[in-house]
């Protein structure tokens, strides 16, 4: 294997004049402490402890018309393991997967195709993110069209998803759905991006996300979302909004009026950067007569979660974290650079219902989901080298306790700590000619 690949890496170092190859990877373990990390803990159960590693290798090949790149997976908690015996593990055959693996062809100066999985984000990742911070990540299988000519970006892109049918090795049909967790079957979507001037920047998307019927997976339910995004840096005010509606049907058939309002302001004064957001995630109100008719809590498809509803995800999923009610977060932060190498970042979260919300028959009117407190610190040693940590702690409330089908007075506030290491060097490049 060793040989094979090192025949490769000359061949293409040889054979290809105009091109570079290069071999990079990352290193990324995590230490943690969970006491009700995404979903809080009966006051019975104990804090534990673990680590997850994520291991990637990465192979690109560039030239002035082609690019592809090549990524390798291995996500693991220490210790576990498939293949073992009384006296220590050996190897977990389900870890290893492919991250990356995409072709992109260039038309002309301003023009290129991108077909394969590959990590799409844009803007500040409301719809359409990678989710780094999960130790998986997040890619798509696509084909995505790219513009970018001077202050003009286009992007477009489609996507079509299958399962595989394990007997025979090939797609399953009509007969099974592609997942019953409300998972996207086929994803379309517009961008168009405009650099106003060097300090505002503005885009508009559209997005198209296909779900397969739960009892007739022959039929697909279209949710288009639209909506803009609008970003100003001027070095010492900076700020991002965002305003999306959503429309179309839902998985369950139902009617779609759905929308989510952003704004994150802040200003620099020296080393710190003082801010203030504020989402509105919308939901259905409980106490109004059309009550379910409609799918009314917004939908974030594949957006980013964990920087912006608190680094614990106790709303990761809208529709069932916030009972269908909806989502009101005003976060307060601050962020510090000691220089170049230190950051320390605070987040402070007051979560509230949107809306009324129904919970077992009884009509919750109490929006006071509780606040949470987060904190990171990073230290850069250097650009293939970084280190960060992190304490999270959540002040729950009876709401809260509700929302999450806990009994009143039996769940631990959760709290979260977490050490981790990324290690990113690249080892192997050729040099264009």
């Amino acid at each position: 294997m060793k040989k094979a690949c090192l025949i490769f890496v000359l061949i293409v170092a040889a054979g290809s004049v105009h091109a570079q190859f290069s071999i990079s990877a990352q290193l990324r373990p995590r230490a943690e402490m969970d006491r009700g990390v995404t979903k809080p803990l009966n006051d019975t159960m104990s804090t534990f402890y673990y680590v997850t590693q994520r291991t990637r290798i990465s192979l690109d090949y560039n030239q002035p018309k082609y690019q592809m790149r090549f990524t390798l997976q291995d996500m693991r908690v220490w210790g576990d393991a498939n293949v073992y015996t009384p006296t220590g593990s050996f190897a977990n055959t389900n870890s290893l997967n492919v991250y990356e693996a995409w072709f992109k062809i260039r038309f002309g100066q301003y023009s290129q195709l991108t077909i394969g999985r590959q990590e799409l984000k844009y803007d500040d990742q409301r719809l359409i993110a990678w989710r780094n911070w999960n130790q998986y990540g997040l890619s798509y299988d696509a084909a995505v069209f790219d513009y970018v000519k001077n202050d003009l970006e286009i992007n477009a892109g489609i996507s079509y998803n299958n399962t595989i049918n394990q007997q025979v090795g090939k797609p399953s049909f009509e007969s099974n759905l592609f997942d019953a967790t409300n998972m996207i079957k086929s994803l379309g979507f517009v961008r168009i991006r405009h650099k106003i001037s060097e300090a505002v920047s503005a885009a508009a998307m559209i997005t198209a996300a296909g779900y397969q019927k739960n009892a007739d997976p022959r039929i697909i339910y279209l949710m288009p979302t639209a909506g803009i995004w609008l970003g100003i840096n001027s070095g010492i005010v900076d700020a991002t909004f965002n305003a999306y509606y959503q429309t179309g049907h839902a998985q369950s058939g139902k009617e779609v009026s759905a929308f989510m309002l952003t704004a994150n302001p802040g200003v620099r004064a020296g080393k710190f950067r003082i801010g203030a957001g504020i989402d509105y995630i919308s939901g259905d109100d409980a106490s109004d007569k059309d009550y379910g008719l409609k799918e009314k809590t917004f939908n974030q498809m594949y957006g980013a979660v964990f920087a912006f509803y608190g680094w614990m995800n106790q709303y990761s999923y809208m529709k069932s974290s916030t009972a269908n009610g909806g989502l009101i977060d005003i976060y307060p932060n601050i962020e510090t650079n000691f220089n170049k190498q230190h950051t320390a970042r605070l987040y402070f979260h007051f979560f509230n219902l949107a809306n009324d919300v129904m919970i077992d028959g009884l009509l919750i009117d109490d929006k006071n989901l509780g606040q949470e407190l987060d904190l990171m610190y990073i230290y850069k040693y250097n650009a293939d080298l970084m280190l960060q940590a992190g304490f999270s702690y959540y002040f729950i409330t009876d709401t809260f306790e509700r929302v999450k089908k806990y009994d009143i007075g039996h769940t631990q506030s959760p709290l979260w700590g977490w050490v981790m290491l990324t290690f990113k060097p690249t080892i192997f490049t050729t040099k264009n000619q």
